[in-house]
């Protein structure tokens, strides 16, 4: 199983450079990937957490680390598709995979803060539905020279879209959530599942749901890629639950190795793990900590 790691660009670190900084020490350490998060006001939690401290926009984050690393993937965690227009998002996501070389993993969901949708104009109630569709329509806008899509609320046609992506037909699609309408549009346009909040008993509850949601869509289960993002915490009082009922990473380095074992034996592929931290330092050290003491273990 591979460890991927959440840049803290939503955790208000002052400098984003040292999150540039943290992707370059992920790299270095061997970890897979650097994942970043969307929201684009501080609404609920969000403000809760960071008051008047910075969000920093995914994209812009991935396109730095882009330019300062080689190996390591660039994956979103997730963007939230709603409040994005399809062809300046196509762009900027194609963008980003030729000036990384093809390492782009898109990441997508839908949110439920319903506050943000109201802010930005845009119906909460038809989320899904929109999100459905500007998936539909990337995979146009990436494959056809000429896109034509017609759908209820985007349209394109007779004019040529570049770049396409590096990758073929297009990055990775890693769709987030764990409700049936995420299973399902997992199934329909997901090239990988991408979910959190889940224990290794939840992720192995739902695959066979997932499995038989592709089989109806026509497309081939075994492909799809697992990967869950979850809290890392070191030290903290040693886990009382069994590995299986786990859905934060934490305690001894003994319980943190167990439970991420328990999610391979589940059918993760990946777990990006997130730092809830605001200090360079203290990533840098449990960075350190994840390469010597889990990654050899695992």
């Amino acid at each position: 199983m591979k460890l991927g790691y959440s840049l803290p660009s939503n955790q208000g670190f002052e400098d984003p450079l040292d999150i540039i900084s943290l992707a370059e020490k992920a790299e270095a350490v061997g970890l897979n990937s650097v994942w970043t998060s969307e929201h684009l006001f501080h609404s609920s939690y969000i403000a809760d957490r960071l008051d008047n401290r910075p969000y920093y926009e995914p994209l812009s984050i991935l396109s730095a680390v882009a330019m300062r690393t080689k190996t390591v993937r660039l994956g979103t965690t997730v963007i939230v598709l709603p409040w994005h227009d399809p062809p300046r998002l196509g762009k900027t996501v194609a963008t980003l995979d030729k000036l990384s070389n093809g390492r782009v993993d898109l990441g997508v969901g839908v949110a439920t803060t319903e506050d943000e949708y109201v802010n930005l104009g845009v119906d909460f109630k038809t989320r899904g539905k929109r999100a459905n569709e500007i998936l539909s329509a990337l995979q146009v806008l990436w494959t056809q020279e000429i896109p034509e899509y017609s759908g209820e609320f985007y349209r394109y046609s007779g004019l040529k879209f570049s770049p396409k992506p590096q990758q073929k037909p297009y990055p990775p699609i890693h769709v987030g959530g764990s409700s049936m309408a995420a299973l399902r549009r997992t199934a329909r346009f997901g090239d990988g599942w991408h979910t959190l909040r889940q224990s290794p008993n939840d992720i192995r509850e739902k695959l066979p749901i997932l499995a038989q949601l592709m089989q109806g869509e026509g497309r081939d289960p075994d492909g799809l890629y697992i990967s869950l993002n979850a809290g890392i915490r070191f030290d903290s009082p040693t886990q009382d639950r069994k590995p299986d009922d786990r859905k934060l990473i934490s305690g001894s380095t003994e319980d943190i190795i167990e439970t991420l074992r328990a999610f391979a034996a589940a059918g993760c592929h990946e777990v990006v793990v997130s730092i809830a931290s605001r200090e360079r330092s203290f990533h840098e050290d449990i960075l350190d900590r994840i390469s010597s003491e889990v990654m050899p273990n695992i």
